[in-house]
């Protein structure tokens, strides 16, 4: 896999959490975040708005969320991730795949890209930064 040039860096908080359900993974929790994004190239900066749920396993967690970016320019950018973390050295790290669905005309070439984050959320799940990239 070759990872592209640096697209993004994003810091935000986890405005709210509740447990789902428990099961024999363990608890499937849902984090409701906000964030701010600053963009290199072509992503522009935006605030970015998002659901996420994690099954927090003895090990590993897997992930799925939903959101959308409101860009600077007042652009909308909804989108999809698939992630997995674990804890490392006290933080919560994340490896994950996002995609774009927008009907944007001037941010349509997002909808063909893949975009991996590399994330680490605060132990407490307060709040949570990232760096992507777009693969290639």
């Amino acid at each position: 896999m070759a990872l592209g040039e640096k697209v993004a860096e994003e810091k935000g908080k986890i405005t709210g959490m509740s447990i789902k359900s428990i099961g024999p993974e363990g608890p499937t929790i849902e984090l409701n975040i906000v964030s701010e994004i600053k963009g290199f190239g072509r992503i522009p900066n935006g605030r970015n708005i998002g659901t996420l749920t994690l099954i927090q396993g003895p090990k590993l967690s897997p992930s799925t969320g939903q959101g959308m970016v409101v860009t600077e320019d007042g652009e909308t950018l909804p989108w999809h991730v698939n992630g997995v973390g674990k804890m490392v050295g006290g933080k919560r790290k994340a490896i994950s795949l996002v995609t774009f669905s927008t009907s944007s005309q001037k941010y349509a070439w997002v909808n063909d890209g893949i975009f991996v984050l590399d994330a680490e959320f605060s132990a407490d799940l307060s709040q949570f930064s990232d760096t992507s990239y777009e693969w290639k």
